[in-house]
């Protein structure tokens, strides 16, 4: 009576190691379907860090050469290089810079490869608050000196000191200048326009170096207004210092003879400025700009 029963245990006992081949079985498919998702998380991890990185442009370093038991010393550390805002701060001044300057692929850029902020041991001249030179074994290496003077106002002031002064050294940095040749008037009001971005600085026209007197427009709001006249000047003016310097390039860059657009900018400030600051009676015996008088760019 009990011989029937052994096929039925052998089944059962069949079975269970083949249930048990499955599940072992089972388990390496599983392990590597998990492996390959932990692979492709790490991938696509390395990937965007990457591509994180490649979209700074360049290398960053921050170096403080200050004395560390100096004011600037303590505060350039504390403030800029221990949380990291110090290449926040250039970051930031950089996308600006070369959004105005380089809207597409057609504006040619320079090499930068390497940027370092140094916060200088000792104060720079009275007129800079910050310099950018070129400098390293490789091309594209550029040095950022911070002069020490710009860590002694409150520390919110300082930020906003220290954040103005990248702005002015990576507009320097990213300008051609005509191989040397671009007047300083000019590269210096393409400065103080990309320092202030959009809302460029309510600066009147400065006064002409040159021998002849003659007054001139070149100012970061006369910038402003040529980029307003006519989107992208100051990007295809760069762009036209590339090789040499050109009087005419800034009318290449207009589209336009710049030299009246100059006559009618300045008679419309001098016009209001005298509507603003004078009586009636000097507004009569005044003249505009355009009666005869020379105006230089």
């Amino acid at each position: 009576m009990e011989a029937p029963l052994l096929p039925l245990a052998t089944a059962s006992s069949s079975s269970s190691s083949g249930a048990t081949a499955d599940e072992s079985s089972s388990s390496p498919s599983t392990a590597s379907i998990v492996a390959r998702v932990v692979a492709v998380l790490a991938v696509a991890s390395v990937s965007l860090f990457a591509r994180h990185e490649a979209s700074k442009g360049f290398h960053v370093d921050i170096v403080n050469a200050a004395p560390r038991d100096t004011v600037a010393g303590r505060r350039f550390d504390l403030f800029f290089v221990s949380n990291g805002k110090a290449e926040r701060i250039l970051h930031y001044a950089n996308r600006g810079v070369e959004a105005a300057l380089f809207p597409d692929a057609s504006f040619p850029r320079k090499q930068v490869t390497r940027v370092t902020v140094r916060m200088a041991g000792h104060n720079l001249t009275d007129d800079d608050d910050a310099t950018v030179i070129a400098a390293g074994v490789a091309p594209g290496e550029y040095v950022i000196s911070l002069s020490p003077r710009l860590m002694h106002p409150a520390s919110d002031k300082a930020a906003d000191a220290v954040a103005n002064a990248v702005r002015r050294a990576v507009a320097r940095m990213w300008l051609w200048d005509g191989r040397g040749a671009a007047p300083a008037r000019v590269t210096e009001a393409m400065v103080d326009y990309l320092a202030s971005g959009a809302d460029a600085v309510e600066a009147s026209p400065a006064n002409d170096d040159d021998d002849d007197d003659a007054p001139h427009c070149m100012s970061a709001r006369f910038l402003g207004h040529l980029e307003r006249r006519r989107g992208g000047f100051v990007a295809r003016l760069n762009r036209a210092m590339r090789d040499r310097w050109s009087d005419a390039a800034m009318d290449a860059a207009l589209g336009v003879p710049a030299r009246p657009v100059c006559a009618a900018y300045r008679a419309a400030a001098a016009a209001a400025a005298l509507t603003q600051q004078q009586p009636p009676a000097a507004l009569a015996g005044s003249t505009s700009a355009g009666d005869g008088s020379r105006v230089a760019m």
